[in-house]
């Protein structure tokens, strides 16, 4: 699958398949990742908090590390319906 990032202001969406991380920076400095199911902003599965200043660019890749991630114990079949 494919991945698609959308900027909405200042924040970025980041969705593959089911799964969507939603980037919104802090405001001082930093920023909060959301994992989610796709369309379902109640459904959260992780939230991750970064107080570093890190770059743009560095944020989008553990937001897109985030989506990668596998649970084991967790069957996503019955967890994803919507």
């Amino acid at each position: 699958m494919f991945e698609k990032i959308v900027i909405d202001g200042l924040n970025t969406l980041i969705s593959v398949g089911n799964f969507e991380v939603k980037i919104v920076p802090k405001i001082y400095g930093g920023y909060t990742l959301t994992k989610c199911i796709k369309n379902s902003p109640f459904k959260i599965i992780e939230i991750r908090e970064i107080r570093l200043p890190i770059s743009e660019k560095e944020v989008i890749k553990e937001a897109k590390e985030l989506l990668k991630r596998k649970y084991d114990s967790i069957d996503f079949n019955n967890y994803c319906t919507i």
